[in-house]
């Protein structure tokens, strides 16, 4: 009999896997956004000092070890979308056994296959699971940590904690915010051992200290992130706000998500029914568990609780100064364990034929919304950029012709090809951000960009009678209109609100009435300035043949003269 059951429990599991990679598959080929293309572009690069370079330089915000290993495993398997994505979808199936393993650790088996059924189904680790980005990976080293600092909790043995130090290591190398995670562990683990096993307290003391000296080189690498972003010239984090935090609530434990589930939502939300009974109330039952969890008498249960509830405190008060945005996918890897946080809480308050309604009717929802959200996630991805490439393929554009993208000519992934069109390589976001750089900034005006001189720099830019500067001159006129040959096109694209931006330069100045102006609207003053000196440039050798707006992207084709 009992071996009967061991037999039925195995297959059951393994169902649990299918369903559980099945959902992931579901957008394994769908489009690459904007990020994920950058996660091509950078670990395209020679290792490892090519893309170190690349971060230091470019993206002044990534530590190394997701691109390290997708360097090697595109190497292997390819470029290709699917290819890419896959390296995230192991580690996404992955993390499902896991959350069982740590909850049978915790409590019991039924409330172990409740948790794991969630992690399994939950609509926002299912769309994050096959970003080819670094979110994947960080939530499954999250919560091996959480399995490995169970087995120490129980087992007081050196294996464990060596264990325990190794995936805690790996966190913040993954996932810059990742340190939240240690810093929060260490506080509240090291507090309850500190009153309750003071031998066992030296021991784990003695294991965060080597993991610190293991982590100096990333203090280094945030440090000098730090440093650069302070001087930036132009920054589009936006301050935190109430809903920032609602939204990751609703993100986290709704079935419905935000209609872009990559940047905190700005339109108000609509209450309506279906909105109440698959977001709201859901999030009532989760919040509650974790409420009423956190309340039981088990100490080192309280302990989980508390190094996940600092942890969410931690990024708030980091987004509230601006040090990094309160944004789902940079807090991801709480998800996991805030299941099975919520679910122990639930079984002590709830029957569990009550827990066993609530759970499946979430399960069927979460399935069904999957499913249906599938062509709604694709249009969001192929609109973002792929879009682009459609365009100039249908224009019948070539390797004579250069694109030009104001967001996104960074990371060139669907241009990659021998005989694709050219992209113009200046990514506004990033480019003007750096005080220090060359393609954009004189180098007089390098010695201020960095200083709050700046915003008396871009003042005299905007009013001069000349392009922002004359190294934007030469690189522009260089990559563009030396580039293209007579007779052949510049395709413009703007992307959603971009177009927004294009204005006459009589009117920018006339918006424009002091130096404190500039400092209010710096972004916005500068997007308006570089599209309007872009238009400038181009009219030197290209005529307008035609515009117009498609999906999400504003299109200008240039025809050189």
């Amino acid at each position: 009999m009992d071996k009967k059951k061991s037999v039925i429990k195995i297959i059951l599991f393994v169902l649990l896997i299918i369903l559980a990679a099945g959902l992931r598959l579901l957008y394994i080929n769908t489009s690459f956004w904007y990020d994920e293309a950058c996660s091509w572009f950078t670990a395209s690069k020679a290792f490892p000092m090519g893309i170190i370079d690349n971060l230091l330089h470019l993206d002044l915000q990534h530590t190394p070890l997701y691109f390290f290993i997708l360097h090697f495993w595109m190497k292997i398997f390819g470029d290709s979308e699917v290819a890419i994505r896959s390296l995230s979808v192991i580690f996404a199936i992955g993390t499902v056994p896991l959350v069982y393993t740590a909850a049978k650790k915790l409590t019991s088996v039924k409330n172990a296959i409740i948790a794991v059924l969630l992690a399994a189904v939950s609509p926002i680790l299912v769309f994050f699971s096959t970003e080819a980005r670094m979110y994947p990976l960080v939530i499954f080293m999250v919560i091996l940590s959480v399995n490995y600092l169970i087995d120490f909790e129980q087992k007081n043995d050196i294996k464990s904690l060596i264990k325990l130090v190794f995936a805690n290591l790996l966190i913040p190398y993954t996932l810059v915010g990742g340190i939240l995670y240690n810093v929060s562990l260490v506080i509240c683990y090291g507090c309850y051992l500190f009153k309750d096993n003071r031998e066992k307290f030296f021991r784990y003391i003695k294991a965060a200290v080597v993991e610190f000296i293991l982590l100096i080189p990333y203090f280094v690498l945030i440090g000098y992130y730090a440093k650069m972003r302070s001087l930036f010239v132009v920054r589009h984090e936006g301050p935190l706000a109430f809903f920032n935090i609602i939204d990751l609530i609703r993100n986290f434990f709704g079935i419905i998500l935000t209609p872009n589930p990559y940047w905190p939502e700005l339109n108000p939300y609509v209450v309506t029914l279906v909105f109440t009974l698959l977001v709201i109330v859901p999030c009532v039952y989760f919040v509650y568990g974790l409420v009423q969890g956190c309340k039981l008498s088990e100490k080192f249960l309280q302990v989980l609780y508390f190094i996940f509830f600092l942890n969410f405190g931690l990024a708030v008060v980091c987004s509230y100064f601006e040090i990094s945005i309160f944004t789902v996918r940079y807090y991801l890897y709480l998800l996991p364990p805030l299941f099975i946080l919520a679910v122990i809480g639930l079984s002590k308050k709830l029957s569990f034929k009550h827990l066993g309604i609530f759970v499946s009717i979430f399960i069927a929802s979460a399935v069904s919304y999957n499913i249906q959200q599938l062509d709604v996630m694709y249009h969001l991805k192929f609109f973002a950029f792929e879009a682009v490439k459609a365009e100039a393929d249908e224009l019948k554009l070539g390797k004579d012709d250069v694109i030009i993208m104001p967001l996104g000519s960074d990371a060139p992934y669907y241009f990659r090809k021998p005989g694709s069109s050219k992209v113009f390589n200046f990514d506004f976001h990033k480019e003007v951000r750096n005080p220090y750089n060359s393609n954009y900034y004189d180098a007089e005006q390098q010695k201020l960009m960095d200083k709050p001189a700046k915003y008396g720099v871009i003042y005299d830019a905007v009013f001069a009678n000349t392009y922002f500067s004359e190294n934007h001159f030469k690189y522009f006129t260089k990559e563009v209109n030396s580039y293209v040959p007579s007779g052949r096109y510049v395709l413009v694209a703007l992307y959603g609100g971009d177009v927004n931006a294009i204005v006459q330069l009589r009117d920018l100045r006339k918006s424009i009435s002091s130096v404190q102006d500039i400092k209010d609207r710096c972004l916005d003053i500068m997007l308006q300035k570089y599209i309007y000196d872009m238009g400038e440039l181009l009219n030197l050798d290209f005529d307008l043949m035609n515009s117009y707006t498609k999906d999400n992207y504003t299109y200008f084709i240039f025809k050189k003269r």
